[in-house]
Parts: structure tokens; C-alpha cells; sequence
């Protein structure tokens, strides 16, 4: 992730890369002023990396201060800092708004005490802004976690795989994931060796793109006989769906016809409140990262295609499918592009429900019925943009 620019061009990323133009890149001079600030807020998740990497430091009582105290001063960095004119550049954009929205939630569940809801709030925040900073036009960046930061901190090797993960540096983080797992035992806690299959997982399907590399990674850990009953049960699983097909053989977005997908849409997507329904299965892990990433990658490269409102819709609903442990969410981002790019599409009414539930599930507890006055007034503009009537 870029950091000598951190963050003000904010653009989500597939996971994979963003459909780059084929003209001439613009170049952008750097501002002075607002690359101080990002220096700022640079050093800001700097100081974060040990929690980030670690959910159990992350959630300890003995950090909460300082924690909390370094997540106010970033949400205050991004509503401070000046936009950049490349936040525009690309068909699936991130602006201020969102993301000091996304910090402000997430300080909202660690004040009361939802941390480790907090931290995957917080790592999807993150997620948001690493793609503009390994694909911002005009100049190289460095990371965000560089080796002498990472080296610097106490971490195990799954940790050190996490904040390299985070940052999108993957031919860093696959072989600790590797190493971790190869020297996991069946005693070992569940959790994080999930997380690495997890994130193992994510790569080979959204990354790699590659259902075989994926089940040869997966049958090797099977072979050597590593993990307890119930994970030796769901990697089983992920490796006779990688041993199939991807839901779109040969898929290259770039020169896919909007009425072919279309028709893919309409025979892997059915309208029901369950979400997306496959014809070769009814809930698949697998299967919901590569439809996610069939959908997105066709979004990056058509841009202005009609369907962009339902791939949104979809994009959103995917996401909230698959664990948030797998998959740093960013179901909020695309809702809101959803609206904001398609008023006038009847989904983005259904965009707003989706958003609104999730912002209960951030904001409403037992202790808080209604949501703050300044989340009402942003979901009150949002009626007005899309023209959306309560339900008597």
C-alpha cells in the first residue's frame, strides 16, 4: 500500500487489479501539504501494525488507550485531508467520505467494546485504500509495511503473513502462511490456522485466479496429515470444488459482451433473500470468492455498463456471505457506489435496505436504539439521492 501518498486516492480494489487505461497515464504533482498529512497518518497505522496483526493484542483491555487514542487521531487525519484529484481515475472509486465513515464506525465498535468487530471494520478500511497505492499513476510508492517495519516487531510468522497480506504484498505472505501451516499440529488453536487456509484460499481463487494451483496447495497439506477432523473436512471440501471449473471458463473480462453476462448473471443469480444461488451449488465458499471475483473484474472493466447497479448489489451481498474472517468486508463501499452511481436503478433501493441493516449491526445495541444524529442525516441524503419512500 501506498504510503507516501496513503490514502487520498482510496480506491477498492477486486482483489485483483483495476482495468488500467490504455492512453498515456496523467501525471500528478505531488502536493505538498497533503503528502505531510498522509506521512501522518502513515505513521499512524505504523503504530497500529502490532494490533493489526495480532487480534489478541488487538482486543487486551491493557491496549485499549492506545489504540483508541490512535484510531480517533486517523479518523481526524482523513476528514482533515485534502482530496486528490486521483481518486477519480478509475472506474471504482473510494472518496473521503467513505473512508472517514469506515474509521468512524470502527471507533464506534471499539468504544463499546465490540473489538474484535472493531478490527475487522478496521483491516476492511485498510483494504480500501492499498490498491491505489500499489496502482496510483505517475509515481512509485512504498509500501505500507515495509520488511524493516514488520522486522521491528515482535511478531510470529502468521502475524508477519498478516500485515504483509493486509498490504497487498502477497509473494511475502503465501510462503509464511506456508510455513506456518506445515508446522502447525492437530492440537494446535483452530482459529488461526483456518484464517491462514482462509487467506490461502482467497489468493488462489481471486489472485491466482487458479483453481488448480489452489487444490495442489491443499492436497499437500491433506497428504501430510496436518489438521484435526473438522479442518481436514472443509479443506476436503475446497479441494473437490477447486478440482472442478470456475463458474466462467476462459473468462477475460476486458472482452466480455454485457449480454454475456447478462445471461451469466441470470443463470448463477437468483433475486432471493438468501443471496446469490448457483446452479452447481448451494453455498460454497469457493464459489462465492470466484463469483465475486467474476462480477467485479467485469465491473472494472465496463465501468458504465447497465448491469453496474445489480453488480454492486451482488458484490455487497457476496461479501456479507462470506466470513468476515475470510474476507475483510467492503459490502459498505459498493452499497454506496450503488447508490451514488445508480439513483435511478430501482436496486439502489434495495442497495439502501442492505446498508441501512448493516449500519444497525455497527451502530444499534442494547444500550443504543437509534442511530447517531450524524448517521441519520447521511442516511436521510441518501433517501433524497435515490428518492426513497418508507414503507408505510
Amino acid at each position: 500500500m501506498k504510503l507516501t501518498g496513503l490514502i487520498m486516492c482510496l480506491i477498492l480494489s477486486s482483489q485483483t487489479s483495476f482495468a488500467q487505461s490504455k492512453g498515456p497515464k496523467k501525471q500528478f504533482h505531488v502536493n505538498t501539504a497533503v503528502r505531510h498529512k498522509m506521512n501522518d497518518i502513515s505513521g499512524t497505522i505504523r503504530q497500529l501494525g502490532p494490533y493489526i496483526a495480532s487480534e489478541q493484542e488487538f482486543v487486551k483491555e491493557k491496549n485499549k488507550k492506545f489504540i483508541q487514542k490512535n484510531l480517533l487521531e486517523l479518523t481526524e487525519l482523513f476528514k482533515n485531508i485534502k482530496s486528490h484529484p486521483v481518486i477519480a481515475t478509475q472506474g471504482l472509486s473510494i472518496n473521503q467520505t467513505v473512508m472517514t465513515e469506515q474509521l468512524e464506525q470502527t471507533v464506534n465498535l471499539f468504544k463499546t467494546d465490540k473489538r474484535s468487530q472493531a478490527r475487522a471494520k478496521f483491516t476492511a478500511a485498510l483494504n480500501l485504500c492499498v490498491n491505489c497505492h500499489t496502482q496510483s499513476p505517475g509515481q512509485a510508492l512504498p509500501k505500507l509495511f515495509q520488511d524493516k517495519d514488520i522486522n521491528k516487531m515482535k511478531l510470529t510468522s502468521f502475524e508477519k503473513a498478516e500485515l504483509y497480506y493486509i498490504g497487498r504484498d502477497y509473494e511475502k505472505a503465501m510462503p509464511l502462511y506456508d510455513q506456518f501451516l506445515m508446522k502447525s499440529k492437530k492440537t494446535d488453536d483452530d482459529e488461526f490456522i483456518l484464517k491462514a487456509l482462509e487467506r490461502e484460499l482467497i489468493y488462489f481463487v481471486k489472485i491466482r485466479k487458479s483453481f488448480a494451483e489452489g487444490k495442489a496447495q491443499f492436497d499437500k497439506y491433506l497428504k501430510a496429515g496436518l489438521f484435526n477432523e473438522k479442518i481436514q473436512e472443509e479443506v476436503n471440501e475446497w479441494s473437490r470444488t477447486l478440482g472442478g471449473k470456475s463458474l466462467w471458463e476462459n473468462y477475460h473480462p476486458e472482452t466480455a459482451r454485457e449480454e454475456e453476462m447478462e445471461k451469466f448473471m441470470k443463470g448463477f443469480i437468483a433475486d432471493d433473500e438468501e443471496g446469490p444461488i448457483f446452479t452447481v451449488t448451494n453455498s460454497s465458499e469457493v464459489y462465492d470468492l470466484n463469483l465475486s471475483t467474476i462480477l467485479l473484474d467485469y465491473y472494472n472493466s465496463h465501468p458504465e455498463t447497465k448491469l453496474g447497479g445489480k453488480i454492486l448489489y451482488w458484490l455487497a451481498i457476496l461479501d456479507k456471505r462470506i466470513n468476515d474472517d475470510l474476507f475483510f468486508s467492503v459490502g459498505d463501499y459498493y452499497l454506496l457506489s450503488c447508490m451514488e452511481k445508480y439513483n435511478k436503478d430501482p436496486i439502489a433501493k434495495e442497495c439502501f435496505d442492505a446498508y441501512q441493516e448493516d449500519l444497525e449491526i455497527n451502530y444499534i445495541s442494547k444500550d443504543r436504539k437509534t442511530f447517531p444524529p450524524e448517521v441519520i442525516e447521511r442516511l436521510n441524503s441518501l433517501k433524497k439521492l435515490i428518492n426513497y419512500v418508507d414503507a408505510e
